[in-house]
């Protein structure tokens, strides 16, 4: 495949939330050094490949202004081989860019946003943790990112919160709605060790009502023209990730940044988290080579998340194996329990198997 990915990870908030466990902080200190660091990266990294999709993430890419942010797509746009019609997505959340920031990022060649709203209801915002911004503030970044020029909005959701309700999540789904984004991606809260909401001990709905909120964003996404393209996400037709796409379907990319990963040729690298050896230039270490056990055991876990599943035709190429003949007895119980399709092309999970998703999965690859 002679093509690859960019992640550009910026690790700064305007506060840290309290669920989040990704390498991330409000101390802006080393801002500029960080982002000269990158740039003479990006700008030392060489390869052929065209660039498919660029995605910067974070932490808070617009907290960091867009002018900075400007300056690292140039970088990107200038030394490396980018497709017409690359995806360049930077995530945001509300109150950390006004409409003239989101006219100079859309200007500089940001084409797709993807904005935190997480919830409409400012109790269950509150028990996230997230302090720096308000329900409104959400749709002043939507109204904004609109009239910038974004053609292309994705709106973050999570379900499982603390005091959430099947009501409360109801209405954050008509707001979502009615902001009208061309993706959605639904997230189930998962509290991390170390974070200070697992520190908190919350409540949390129990396993049976997040189910039930599962299905029911699948159900009323559904029935807004949202189609389920993978687990955690939705899409209006033609709207669906590419960049999130390439880390499902196995494809390379190359990640700049502080705690970033690549993958190129079944080799995984792993810039280190710590922000001195960074902006020291260490090179990312490598942490995995896949063998052919690894990739195949990899290429199945990603697979079954997506809506499509396993190509089979795509699946013997790759591993020189019959699907169906390898993995007959998996096969036969997940599709005789309702949980799975065995099509002539695709083998593919039901909405009742993404429920036991990570059972299913551990089946075919362990």
């Amino acid at each position: 495949m002679n093509d690859t990915a960019i992640y550009v990870h910026i690790p700064y908030c305007k506060s840290k939330c309290g669920y989040c466990d990704f390498c991330s902080s409000p101390d802006v200190s080393t801002v500029d050094a960080y982002v000269s660091e990158l740039i003479r990266r990006i700008k030392a990294y060489k390869t052929d490949k065209t660039v498919k999709s660029v995605y910067f993430g974070g932490g808070t890419p617009t907290y960091i202004g867009a002018d900075r942010l400007r300056l690292i797509l140039d970088s990107i746009l200038s030394d490396h081989h980018i497709s017409s019609d690359c995806e360049i997505t930077a995530e945001a959340n509300p109150g950390t860019i006004d409409l003239n920031g989101l006219k100079l990022m859309r200007k500089a060649g940001f084409n797709r946003l993807s904005a935190g709203i997480q919830t409409a209801n400012e109790k269950e915002l509150k028990a996230l943790g997230r302090i720096s911004h308000t329900v409104s503030d959400g749709t002043a970044l939507v109204k904004n990112a609109r009239e910038a020029g974004f053609d292309n909005v994705n709106l973050d959701l999570m379900y499982g919160i603390p005091g959430q309700t099947k009501k409360s999540l109801d209405s954050s789904l008509d707001f979502v709605l009615d902001l009208n984004p061309e993706h959605i991606s639904a997230y189930a809260l998962k509290l991390e060790e170390g974070t200070p909401l697992y520190r908190q001990k919350p409540v949390l709905p129990d396993d049976d009502t997040t189910a039930d909120m599962y299905a029911q964003i699948n159900a009323k996404l559904k029935a807004n023209g949202y189609n389920r393209y993978e687990i955690s996400n939705f899409a209006k037709p033609g709207r669906q990730s590419r960049h999130n796409l390439r880390y499902w379907q196995g494809g390379d990319y190359i990640g700049f940044g502080l705690a970033a990963a690549s993958l190129t040729e079944n080799v995984r690298y792993l810039q280190s988290p710590d922000m001195k050896e960074f902006l020291s230039g260490k090179a990312p270490d490598t942490v995995e080579t896949l063998d052919a056990a690894g990739a195949e055991a990899e290429y199945i876990m990603l697979h079954l998340r997506l809506s499509s599943g396993v190509d089979k035709d795509e699946y013997r190429e790759k591993f020189k194996f019959d699907f169906d003949k390898k993995f007959e007895k998996q096969i036969k119980t997940y599709t005789d329990g309702g949980f799975a399709v065995n099509a002539d092309k695709n083998f593919y999970l039901t909405d009742t198997g993404i429920f036991v998703s990570n059972t299913i999965i551990s089946d075919f690859i362990y």
